[in-house]
């Protein structure tokens, strides 16, 4: 099997245009699109400026930050966007309406606003001034967001704001900054916001911050490759992201929460290395992952007589090729007891065939047959799938629809297909995981970490295949149960796959760098384009196909592809122009569509709970506010020696914030204020006379989730002031917030970073 083609760092910039000169070329076909396309960065490596210069630019109190070092993909990506919205997205509306009984005109006049907007937006941005080379940063500060950028022209940027912003004049709400001269900050709250705006010149620190927040490896270039970066601090979660943003991939990488409750050292995932991928056929989706073997239940996936301390955690969900079908692989550590354990459940099948009810028009034969495997006769439980659901599936799967499971080696495995011959050829596998040629049709961001024993899960999505037109079989099992008034729109309804053409391969996958790393979670998104090294006519080819089939030439679109696979069957990008062909063999886009089912049943709700909104924004405030009285209090008393001293945790922290009405305590007036509501005694903020020293104190009957504590203490011939909030996330467990500033004796200021962390009683 031919390879597909891996992504690769520091690409030339004739491999960058493929996707973005397609989508140009459809969007004039498809209404007439309009906008000049802008071209990408040539290489991750050389931004108009560090990510660290452009974090340099946020101020003290910037509590948040939205960092862009070029604009030009980003908009590159918006004119893929408009394409879509031309022309697949436009033909779908209409067949899903369908489905619903209705027409979809409603929608499909949204749809148009919505472009026409789009439009607009970017044909402004493009022709306003702004140097997209050189990006912007948005810093989110207590008076209200700063935008700074560079612009050839700050009068037409500020001709474009007022068109779309409701305060009207914002000249004077703009300034030049020694950044450069072509940079500028304006503020949509007014001149008295931009007025306290000081670049803060501390992007190193807020660098180091953002990679440890998001578990970068230590001591990589992997920053350097980052072209978007997001911060938003929170009383209950902070949210980090970076973006980048290669013309042969892009890749959303955040902080993922995988620890248990009950013990943060105890991670479900594991990492360590890719073993089981040694049976991954390149170019077909996949899912593999290291789960803690202390959390297995084998009950759970119907192995009862499994003891789980025999699971090693490690799993495989891909296919197999020559003899042909899906495969599961679940570790063991101890072969001869797996081998037992399948022994023990062929004692437990029953006599005669089984129709369960719960899946109607389906029929379950088990056989026991053994298995010769390196000269050893071993148990196998099978199973064949008969009736019209049975022949449903082995049509629109194209495999027999048979099942075997084994034990054997360092594995306990399920076979679908050619399930007698599987178990033989598994056994002549060897390596302890993929190759390099497999690895390098990954992402290489993800092929490096697999390498490196980092990763803890993956889910590789090949899209490729979701491109070419289904046959009558796989519509009707993939319909199978369906009305026929369903059945008769379904053709339509793939119209909707065509949403997908820009794009070839996606990957989620979960990493830890280091064991003191955290947990990252990375979306991987591979462009359908002619990377580097390919010859020109290769590259207009897959630019002229891509393009026909944003504009709607499904036909022509079909036939391109099919030349691309005819012209090119020696490329290593051969196996992506077969799929889209539709020639790719069936159980290989069939176990993408497996895949999802497992994505949705597993995946999504963690990472609902890890995007779930915050709950509120109070402790950065706060502490801002607090820290800020302090440095007042420091002003005016001309030297640090009489402000130092601690206060707080006001209130204490046996008053839970957590279990009172709304997680919230409340200062009362009431000195006999009851205890476990969260309210207590106003004079707590009285007590210390630190508060009263810096002249801060809640209102009474402010709600609030925090506990506060202030210290002051001496360095040298000045002082630090330090402040922290605690928010309670459960019983004992604490969301840490720590502001601090350090004050020389010459009054020189330095304000420290926002420091977020948790900490356990």
């Amino acid at each position: 099997m031919a390879l597909v083609s891996g992504c690769r760092r520091g690409a030339d910039d004739e491999g960058g245009r493929g996707a973005a000169s397609a989508s140009a070329s459809a969007a004039s076909q498809a209404e007439g699109a309009e906008g000049a396309q802008a071209e990408p960065p040539a290489d991750t490596g050389r931004y108009a400026r560090s990510l660290e210069q452009q974090l340099d630019l946020v101020p003290p109190d910037g509590d948040g930050f939205l960092v862009v070092r070029d604009l030009r993909p980003l908009v590159a990506q918006a004119r893929i966007v408009e394409a879509l919205m031309a022309g697949p997205l436009r033909r779908a509306i209409p067949a899903l309406a369908e489905l619903g009984g209705g027409t979809g005109e409603q929608r499909l006049a949204e749809l148009a606003q919505a472009r026409e907007l789009l439009g607009l937006v970017l044909t402004g941005i493009e022709g306003a001034g702004i140097e997209l080379e050189s990006g912007l940063v948005v810093a989110l500060t207590q008076a209200g967001p700063i935008v700074a950028f560079a612009a050839t022209d700050i009068d037409k940027v500020l001709a474009l704001a007022a068109l779309v912003s409701e305060a009207g004049e914002l000249g004077d709400a703009c300034r030049k900054l020694d950044a450069g001269a072509s940079w500028h900050a304006c503020s949509l709250a007014g001149p008295e916001a931009l007025a306290g705006y000081a670049p803060a010149g501390q992007g190193r620190a807020l660098a180091e911050r953002l990679r440890a927040r998001v578990g970068l490896g230590e001591g990589t270039d992997e920053l350097a490759a980052v072209n978007v970066a997001l911060s938003l601090a929170d009383a209950t979660r902070p949210v980090d992201a970076v973006l980048r943003t290669d013309p042969e991939l892009w890749e959303l990488s955040v902080p993922l929460a995988t620890a248990r409750a009950e013990a943060d050292e105890a991670p479900l995932l594991e990492v360590g290395p890719p073993t089981a991928l040694r049976s991954w056929v390149p170019g077909t989706s996949f899912v593999w992952g290291r789960i803690d073997p202390a959390v297995v239940d084998a009950r759970a996936l119907g192995l009862d007589q499994l003891d789980a301390s025999l699971l090693s955690g490690e799993l495989f969900f891909g296919v197999h090729d020559e003899p042909d079908g899906l495969l599961v692989q679940l570790g063991t550590r101890d072969e001869e007891r797996a081998i037992a354990g399948v022994e023990a459940m062929t004692k437990l099948l029953p006599a005669g065939d089984m129709e369960p009810a719960e899946l109607p028009g389906l029929r379950l034969s088990f056989d026991r047959a053994r298995l010769d495997i390196d000269g050893r006769s071993l148990p196998s439980i099978g199973v064949v799938a008969g009736g019209e659901a049975g022949a449903g599936w082995a049509r629109g799967f194209g495999l027999e629809a048979r099942g075997r499971l084994w034990a054997a080696g360092d594995y306990l495995s399920l076979a679908v297909g050619k399930s007698q011959a599987i178990p033989a050829a598994l056994a002549d596998q060897a390596g302890a995981g993929p190759s390099k040629a497999a690895l390098a049709t990954l992402p290489a961001s993800l092929a490096d970490a697999l390498a490196g024993g980092e990763v803890g899960f993956v889910a590789n999505l090949v899209l490729d295949h979701w491109q070419a037109p289904p046959s009558t079989e796989e519509l009707e099992a993939l319909l199978l149960g369906l009305g026929p008034e369903t059945k008769s729109a379904s053709p339509s309804i793939f119209a909707a796959f065509d949403v997908l053409a820009p794009w070839s391969t996606l990957a989620l996958w979960a990493r830890r760098a280091t064991p003191a790393s955290a947990w990252s979670l990375s979306l991987s998104l591979v462009p359908f384009t002619a990377p580097a090294g390919v010859g020109a006519e290769e590259r207009a080819a897959v630019e002229a196909a891509l393009a026909k089939a944003l504009a709607g030439a499904d036909a022509g679109a079909e036939q391109a592809y099919r030349e691309l696979a005819a012209r090119f069957a020696d490329s290593v990008h051969a196996s992506r122009y077969r799929a889209r062909a539709g020639e790719a063999p069936r159980h290989h886009a069939a176990v993408g569509s497996l895949e999802l089912g497992l994505l949705a049943a597993f995946v999504v709700p963690i990472i609902e709970r890890q995007l779930q909104p915050p709950a509120s924004s109070e402790a950065p405030a706060q502490t801002q506010s607090i820290l800020a009285a302090a440095l007042t209090a420091r002003q005016q008393a001309g030297r640090c020696r009489p402000l130092v001293g601690k206060a707080g945790p006001t209130p204490p922290l046996n008053v839970s914030c957590l279990t009172a009405a709304g997680g919230r305590c409340q200062p009362s007036e009431d000195l006999d204020a009851p205890d476990g509501e969260g309210r207590y005694p106003l004079t707590a903020w009285t007590e210390d006379p630190l508060w009263g020293a810096i002249d801060y104190k809640m209102a009474s009957g402010t709600s609030h989730r925090a506990h506060y504590s202030l210290e002051i203490v001496s360095r040298g011939g000045g002082c630090e002031i330090a402040v922290l909030a605690e928010v309670e996330l459960e019983p004992g467990t604490y969301a840490t917030y720590r502001r601090a500033a350090t004050v020389e004796r010459d009054e020189t200021t330095a304000l420290i970073p926002l420091e977020i962390g948790t900490r356990s009683e």
